[in-house]
């Protein structure tokens, strides 16, 4: 492969990790914008709605526990497959079924979507070792802009076209993207299978630092998915601003922190070569990212100005950037063989904020404004605190020999 048709396949990829998580989170966001349609249309109760938000929630953090199985690490390809039909077939069932509990079973598995991220996670490092931040953003920008699409045109065309309609649209948006993404993409940008690894004798799971920097995003992951459905709320709340109004500064704001913490990340592992090097650079960007998150949620809490209080929710969407940080580091951390295998472990620890994220933004919302804003702060200074601490740890990659995977 020539230099030229090298630098447009990595292109290729990167707009087909972007396009497979931007469509499937434009279908998936429009369960919560559809929801007054759908349980006035099916007769759900507000209950019945939240058991279908934590039961999505939930499949989530089981995304990164299937991922990591042996049957689907020796099958990449049938991963990203899986992952994508685990949205696209719910998608196009939940117009059809009118049942509590089978929706919140279909909510569940559309939220297996996510066990393609390691993958996606893999190639933007490989890919693109030195900006592997900004195309890791890149790629995690889809989630926000899915959010934007969902939130802003599945409601419009579901005024011209009906919510079932709408529904199967994006349903076969997500079968074309899977089918695409999986026939498009060439072997070799996938992560090496289980059996071809072998001889690297690392063990990811009793590595120490695998679950240190496992609980780095796990503040970061509860603020990103907890702020976004209570904003509207506290927007109201606390200063009168229309809470779509807010909610649509803090998801586009979501979305620019995505590329901004890669050109953060690239400046601070500028001209350094080493693992440690480009480690150190990635996790201190990660720091920053949670020091802006407290300075801004400090600014929302105490001002009454609501020009001000919008513009500090720019500053508070600083926690996505630790997304893009923390995703980017199984390719610097560990050897390439088993990169991929580390993210799913990784993923499964920080993602347990998903299982009792739900429960517990149930019990924010009934709390004051200000208790809001201090949680928030409180994980931020969590995160920042232990993301320090993963600087003192060897990386794997630097250890001579482990006792297996």
């Amino acid at each position: 492969m020539g230099a030229g048709e090298g630098a447009v396949g990595r292109f290729r990829i990167l707009a087909l990790d972007l396009l497979f998580m931007a469509i499937n989170f434009s279908a998936l966001t429009l369960f919560s914008s559809l929801k007054d349609v759908i349980s006035a249309d099916y007769g759900f109760s507000s209950t019945e709605l939240e058991w279908a938000a934590i039961a999505y929630s939930m499949g989530i953090f089981f995304a990164f526990l299937i991922g990591h199985s042996r049957f689907f690490e020796e099958r990449p390809r049938l991963t990203v497959l899986f992952a994508g039909s685990c949205a696209a077939i719910p998608q196009l069932l939940i117009p059809l079924i009118p049942n509590a509990l089978a929706v919140a079973a279909l909510r569940f598995l559309q939220g297996l979507v996510m066990s393609a991220v390691p993958i996606f996670s893999y190639q933007g490092g490989k890919f693109f070792p030195g900006f592997r931040t900004l195309a890791v953003g890149t790629i995690l920008s889809g989630i926000f802009i899915g959010g934007l699409v969902g939130s802003t045109v599945g409601p419009y065309l579901a005024v011209l076209t009906g919510w079932r309609i709408t529904y199967a649209i994006f349903g076969v948006l997500m079968i074309a993207i899977a089918t695409s993404w999986v026939s498009l993409t060439p072997r070799e940008a996938l992560p090496p299978a289980r059996k071809e690894v072998r001889k690297v004798s690392i063990s990811i799971w009793r590595n120490r630092f695998t679950w240190v920097w496992g609980f780095t995003f796990f503040p970061g992951l509860w603020i990103v998915f907890t702020l976004a459905p209570l904003i509207h709320f506290i927007a109201e709340k606390q200063l009168g601003i229309q809470g779509h109004i807010a909610s649509a500064a803090l998801e586009s704001s979501y979305v620019a922190w995505s590329f901004i913490v890669g050109t953060l990340a690239r400046y601070l592992c500028r001209g350094v070569t080493t693992r440690r090097g480009m480690f150190k650079g990635i996790a201190a960007a990660q720091v920053i990212q949670y020091v802006l998150t407290i300075i801004g949620a400090a600014i929302a809490l105490t001002t009454n100005n609501p020009t001000v209080f919008l513009a500090s929710l720019f500053v508070v969407a600083a926690i996505q950037g630790t997304g893009p940080t923390f995703w980017s580091i199984p390719t610097v951390a560990y050897p390439e063989e088993i990169a991929s295998r580390a993210g799913y472990a990784l993923g499964l620890i920080s993602n347990s904020a998903a299982l009792i994220g739900p429960a517990v933004t149930l019990i924010i919302s009934a709390l004051a404004v200000t208790g809001t804003w201090i949680i928030v702060m409180v994980l931020s200074a969590f995160g920042a605190v232990i993301t320090l601490a993963s600087f003192k740890l060897k990386l794997p990659a630097e250890e001579g020999e482990g006792s297996g995977a």
